[in-house]
């Protein structure tokens, strides 16, 4: 048991780095340039910028680079850039759907907030399988989507305490 969540943490780090270090990299500059969608909400809202975006792709890939070195498989440096950026479009489109909800920026969507980065990071591995990038067992993914939940909650509160968030989710 201890092997396997070792295992679907190593899988998921790059996405977990790119997650985490967007609440870090804020910018000024939003995604989606104030534009409304037809709802008249915003798109994504300001919290979603290019900045944090970007940075957190970088880092996120950086992650997947140490894995390929450590593992000697240069296969893992696309999985790694191709985790963090799945994380990051993930993320964001979880912002489009809470604006969707009406849910105002840093308002609370169980379960869409712990898993939306999953999500994206999971579809672009399977995409990345179409150019021989190994896609995990079901067991690690899993393993990856109960750790998430719990994971998330822990950092985000840690993160609040810390001053990073305003909210504690």
């Amino acid at each position: 048991m201890i092997q396997l969540i070792a295992n679907a943490l190593w899988y998921i780090l790059p996405a977990y780095v790119a997650n985490g270090s967007a609440v870090i990299l804020k910018g000024n500059t939003p995604i989606d340039q104030g534009i409304k969608f037809v709802d008249g909400r915003p798109l994504f809202g300001r919290g979603k910028t290019v900045k944090g975006f970007i940075l957190s792709v970088i880092l996120g890939t950086a992650i997947g680079a140490f894995q390929a070195l450590v593992s000697n498989d240069a296969s893992i440096y696309l999985l790694g850039f191709l985790l963090a950026l799945g994380a990051m479009v993930g993320d964001t489109f979880g912002s489009f759907m809470k604006r969707r909800f009406n849910l105002k920026r840093g308002e609370a969507a169980p379960l869409l907030d712990q898993w939306d980065f999953i999500f994206g990071a999971l579809f672009f591995n399977w995409i990345g399988t179409y150019v021989g990038i190994p896609f995990p067992e079901i067991s690690i993914v899993l393993t990856v989507l109960v750790m998430t939940a719990f994971l998330h909650v822990l950092f985000n509160y840690a993160a609040f305490k810390l001053k990073l968030k305003k909210e504690p989710w």
